[in-house]
Formats: C-alpha cells, structure tokens, sequence
C-alpha cells in the first residue's frame, strides 16, 4: 500500500490537500481523504512547492505564503515582490538515502514574479539573501543545478541566465535568437538529472543547451502546445516529460534528445504517452518512494477540468482520479509523514497573530507594509490576469 499527499492550487484563490491510499491488491479502490481546503490568497494561486514540513504558495496578489504542514497552520507573509508570483522552487538538497525520493531538504526558496527579480530566501528563519538583478520583464520559470550552487531563469525579455547561488549574482546571460524562437517568448527551464543539460520550452519548440558551454545542441518543433516540462529517471533510464494543450503527457529517451544539431527538426514520436485529461495539462507531479527492494514512482496530473489523476509509471496507467470541480493551475506532491504523529488542528490551516515571532520561523508582515499590500490587493482585484 502506498500513501501519500496532493497539494493543488486552483484560479478560485483555494489551496487544497487530499491524502491518497493507492492498495496494492489489484481488485481494491483508491481512498482519497480531504485534509484541508480553504482560500489562501484573494487572486489565483500561480506556484507551490514544499521541503521539509512547509509549504509555500504564490500567488497573482503577489503575497507568498507559508504553512507548517505539520502543524497545519500559516507561519506568515513574504513581501518582496512587486507582481504576480510566477515560480516557487526550494534548493533540492534532499538526502539520497532517504526513502521518499522527492521530499526536498531545502536550505534556499527561490521566488520569482512579474517585476523581473528572482528573490533567495534563507528558510532557516525566511530571511533574504539576496535578489538576482537582471531581467527586464516577467520571469516566467527557474530552475536549480542539481550541485545547488547555480540557478537558470527565462524570462518575456527572450533571456536565458545564469546564476551563481553561492554569491548571489549573475553568471551569464543568454539572448535567444529570433531565428530560433520564431518570436516566442522562454516559458519553462529544466536541468537535467546530472545537470550536463538544460532544456528551454517555448509555446510550441524545445533548445536543448549543454550546461558546461551554453551551447544549443539540439532544437525541436512541437505538434502540441507545451504546457509543463520536468525530467524523471525511470527503471534506470533518463525521460523528458511533457505535458501538453491537448491533454496528453509524452515520456522522450533523453539520450534521443541530446543528439541532434542546430537545425529545427520536428520531434519524433515519444516513447510512451498517457492521456487522462479532456483539455490541456496545467501541471504535474512526481511522487517516488523506496518499498521494499524497488523503487514506486507516480505522475500526479492536474488539469482545468477539475481533476486529479494518479498515474502508476511501472504499468504506464491511470490508477485513481479525483474530481476536485476547481479550475487547478500547480500541484505539488508529498509524503503522508510530513504531519508526523501530531494531532490535526481545525481547518482551515490556523493563523497566527501577525505581529509574533515563533521559534520554528515564523514570519512577520509589518504594520508599515499593509497600507501598500491593500493599496497593492485593490488595484490587481480590477483585472485579474489568469
């Protein structure tokens, strides 16, 4: 039996968890069980991620927001950024022997938005050490080396850059070439496992770049629109996971992608593909965990039709689906332990008052700055940008 949570965040301003049993007779039913859901912003939620026991959320009211899962309650604010929050990534630290392969340990929160800055956040007490200057327009997607030390971001200004998490400043930077991009703008960024590649997504072609000499070795057209993009070692075997408009998700042989040259070139048929959405996949998530001598693996995908689906990958199906009747927009997978063995408070997640300090870091949002998050909130209520 394997159990573990789905965090998903919606374009009706709502977070909501629901733990998941998947059984392992094949004749049983999946049990999906609601933790929590409530409003957590007063605008759509754009990002999420987790580490250790917390959970951060960002959203189009340009608040993040932070939440102990394991004592289900809100710690407080970050106030940085002036714009929708457009990415949320922790340092992906985590510890290989550990049994959950994907539950981050992560030292450093990476937040980026609409005002072009990229934002490191200390989580030991959600201090900020520094902010990476360079962008002259949104940041749409970022990504961490898996040595941790360097970061990428792509951004509406059609730059790819690279930066040096160590000193909190630019490495390089990269324009990409209209010739390439057909005058489309950078919407996702991902390294892969060993980091010697990263991949740029743009609305309907891939750039495959070497990491060591930023150097483009392959560039491919797509029949679909791209929607999300993450890498995943599989059964000894390196993918390129695509989520795309048309509701599919598409598994590529990296090996297959790496090799090529800087001619465009149509990209072939996938290895294997999963279709479980009427319309486009907004987002998806890799849950991985140690049983026994092997190692299970589930793609958690969500989509604006409302629903969940749990994919097992050893059978390459759909093995649960949960019908959540929200428009989701990012999901985000952790293991049921996170809670540990404490007693659950009232839902939705407690709030504490703003002007204390808890010893676990809580944050503090000042008096000074709430003139100007409502000055902020009145202004982004009359458009909404979904």
């Amino acid at each position: 039996m394997t159990v573990f949570r789905i965090i998903t965040g919606s374009y009706e301003h709502t977070l909501l968890c629901v733990s998941v049993t998947l059984p392992d007779e094949k004749n049983s039913q999946p049990l999906f069980q609601p933790i929590f859901h409530f409003q957590a912003h007063s605008l759509s939620i754009r990002a999420l991620d987790i580490a250790k026991r917390y959970l951060v959320s960002g959203s189009n009211d340009e608040h993040i927001k932070i939440y102990d899962l394991q004592k289900r309650k809100e710690l407080g604010t970050l106030l940085q950024h002036q714009g929708s929050i457009t990415k949320l990534v922790f340092s992906n630290d985590f510890d290989e022997s550990s049994e959950y392969l994907t539950h981050k340990n992560g030292k450093w929160l990476l937040s980026a938005a609409e005002d072009g800055k990229i934002v490191i956040w200390r989580t030991k007490d959600w201090e900020q050490f520094g902010i990476l200057k360079g962008h002259t327009a949104r940041v749409n997607d970022l990504a961490i080396h898996p040595s941790g030390r360097v970061a990428i971001s792509v951004s509406d200004d059609k730059t790819v850059r690279l930066w040096n998490l160590m000193t909190a400043k630019k490495a390089s930077a990269m324009k990409l070439k209209g010739v390439f991009t057909h005058g489309q703008s950078p919407n996702l960024v991902r390294f892969n496992s060993d980091g010697e590649f990263f991949v740029v997504g743009l609305l309907n072609r891939l750039m495959v770049y070497q990491t060591r000499e930023a150097k483009i070795v392959a560039i491919f057209q797509l029949k679909q629109t791209l929607m999300q993009m993450e890498f995943l070692v599989l059964d000894g075997k390196e993918y390129l996971v695509l989520a795309n408009g048309n509701g599919t998700i598409q598994f590529y042989d990296v090996a297959q992608i790496t090799q090529g040259n800087e001619e465009t070139e149509p990209l072939e048929k996938p290895e294997f593909e999963l279709q479980g959405h009427a319309n486009r996949v907004k987002d998806f998530s890799i849950y991985r965990e140690k049983k026994e001598n092997e190692t299970k693996s589930y793609l958690v995908s969500i989509s604006s039709d409302g629903k969940i689906v749990v994919w097992d990958l050893s059978v390459r199906d759909q093995v649960a689906v949960y019908d959540t009747g929200e428009r989701l927009n990012v999901v985000a997978t952790v293991n049921e332990s996170v809670e540990k063995a404490l007693k659950p408070r009232h839902d939705p997640l407690q709030k504490e008052a703003e002007s204390e300090y808890e010893s676990d870091g809580e944050v503090v949002v000042r008096r000074e700055d709430r003139k100007k998050i409502k000055k902020r909130q009145k202004k982004l209520l009359k458009v909404e940008r979904e």
